[in-house]
């Protein structure tokens, strides 16, 4: 049964890879497509509109689904803009989560016009993006607004990349690197099936037997463990290993920065062996859901929201799964590390952030936006939280109340994970004291930095390789890499055709630019 199903996934997951392929493709000859020709006259063009205050559109292209208040809240938003003597329109254009790829891509390689679009570093980083002319450098429009420049501090550096700074950080929690390895559970459940604090990754293994054993019992149905993404890094089994902490470059997972700054091939790591021998005896337990490499994001957020998981390992963050799951299920979320003695591990700033797309006529209309929506608090909280007695209510210290719809959804509440800025941040009802710490207070206790911290890549004199490798990993490592095919018997192929999509020549310009980074 495993074996037919494994099947229908690799049949899948290739075919997803050649799409993706196609698609990066398109995005990597950007630079000499019309989009550009016509870009310099475009912008020339509605710079001369903006002066004549004529509104301008500000199309924001980011992934999920919308709200059943958003046309109300938006038209007040805009309200606000023109009160404020903006000439700004705000547009949604939310892209649900299983589309988001294939779309964005679309998008990005056939010049649309909009005016921003969330980037998420763990999944298509703003470097490949720009390496892919696919979105523009937006240092002369952040320069036009210091309040902007002064509320980022030094975050800027996550998105600046030889000196081109890529896109507007979203600061919207401390939870920086606080979950390196992090386990979550569901604390009733655990306690239930009569698990203890594992200590090693064998007794993590037991105590999701136990688990998944006892919710068959209950329910007659399976769950399972789930990663955050599928090219998230396993650094709840890396704190376990002797050679830890090191970091793994997480877009592709190419490459590995060890401690001392030496740079090496991931997938040809000892280290890598270790993972895939995890995951894949986790898959033959079933313990990892059998068609893990094609179930949309969606999906597994919808599990873990509903209290269908064993494990969640790097993935299930505070405070909106916590108030999810308790509102669901009653139950608590808790988490724990193995390892325990390691420490904290800072190895990035911020993942998330908002880009200009290079098809953009007015780049600095989104700029001029952002700046506007962190000026003070009453524009962040309509925004992000809509309209104060219809959408949410306050009933604390930064305790907010939001309101349901019918379909037990709030009305509006944008997702601060996007665009949040954590001074302004208000907090849902019923959060913990734990909740609050983890998302309010700095890192403390014992802390190792990873020497990336600082760095970002810029993968413009890789971009074709990094396109094609975008495919490569996709379809010959994801199954290694979670089980679905012996790790002894594929490895080999795998790598061959890793190097020859470019993977050498990736690690070693990364080793170049990260060498000179560190002899700065």
């Amino acid at each position: 049964m495993k074996r037919k199903k494994a099947g229908k996934g690799m049949a899948l997951i290739l075919a997803a890879a050649m799409t993706a392929g196609l698609l990066g493709g398109c995005g990597s000859s950007a630079k000499t497509s019309a989009v550009d020709n016509t870009a310099v006259q475009d912008k020339e063009t509605a710079a001369a509109e903006a002066e004549s205050g004529e509104i301008q559109k500000v199309r924001y292209v980011t992934p999920g689904n919308e709200w059943s208040d958003q046309a109300y809240v938006l038209e007040q938003v805009n309200k606000k803009l023109l009160e404020d003597g903006m000439n700004l329109e705000v547009e949604l254009i939310r892209i649900p989560w299983d589309a988001w790829d294939q779309k964005t891509n679309l998008m990005l390689s056939t010049g649309e016009e909009f005016e921003l679009i969330h980037v998420m570093q763990d999944l298509k980083s703003a470097s490949v993006l720009r390496s892919q002319n696919a979105i523009i450098p937006i240092n002369e429009y952040v320069d036009k607004y210091p309040h902007l420049k002064e509320v980022m501090g030094d975050f800027w550096s996550d998105f600046t990349v030889e000196g081109e700074i890529l896109a507007v950080p979203a600061a919207s929690t401390n939870n920086i690197s606080k979950d390196y390895g992090r386990v979550y559970y569901q604390q009733e459940v655990f306690d239930r099936a009569g698990c203890t604090i594992p200590q090693t990754i064998d007794e993590l293994l037991d105590d999701a037997v136990k688990m998944q054993k006892m919710i068959k019992e209950e329910t007659g149905k399976n769950v399972y463990c789930w990663p955050h993404q599928l090219n998230s890094v396993p650094d709840w089994m890396h704190r376990t290993y002797d050679d830890a902490p090191f970091t793994v470059e997480n877009t592709l997972g190419l490459v590995r920065i060890d401690q001392d700054g030496t740079v090496s091939s991931w997938y040809e790591s000892e280290d890598f062996k270790k993972d895939c021998e995890t995951y894949k005896k986790m898959y033959d337990m079933g313990l990892l859901h059998p068609d893990i490499l094609t179930l949309d994001h969606e999906f597994q957020a919808s599990e873990g929201e509903n209290g269908r998981f064993l494990f969640g390992f790097d993935t299930y963050t505070y405070p909106a799964m916590e108030m999810s799951l308790k509102k669901n299920t009653g139950n608590t979320l808790s988490d724990f590390v193995l390892n325990e003695e390691l420490g904290n591990y800072r190895f990035f700033s911020i993942f998330n952030g908002n880009a200009v797309p290079s098809s953009c006529k007015n780049p600095e209309a989104g700029i001029k936006f952002l700046d506007w929506l962190y000026s003070n608090e009453e524009n962040y909280r309509l925004f992000t939280y809509g309209i104060e007695g219809r959408n949410y209510n306050i009933v604390g210290d930064r305790i907010a109340e939001f309101v349901k719809g019918p379909d037990g959804n709030n009305t509006w509440h944008y997702d601060e994970w996007q665009m949040g800025l954590i001074d302004y941040k208000l907090f849902e009802e019923g959060i913990s004291e734990k909740c609050l710490e983890v998302e309010t207070q700095p890192m403390s206790g014992k802390i190792t930095v990873s020497p990336i911290i600082g760095f970002t890549f810029d993968q413009t004199p890789v971009a074709n390789e990094i396109a094609n490798l975008q495919t490569e990993v996709i379809a010959s490592i994801y199954p290694i890499k979670f089980g679905l095919v012996d790790y002894d018997s594929h490895i080999d192929d795998a790598i061959a055709n890793l190097k020859a999509a470019g993977m050498d020549k990736v690690i070693d310009e990364y080793r170049r630019q990260f060498e000179e980074f560190r002899g700065q």
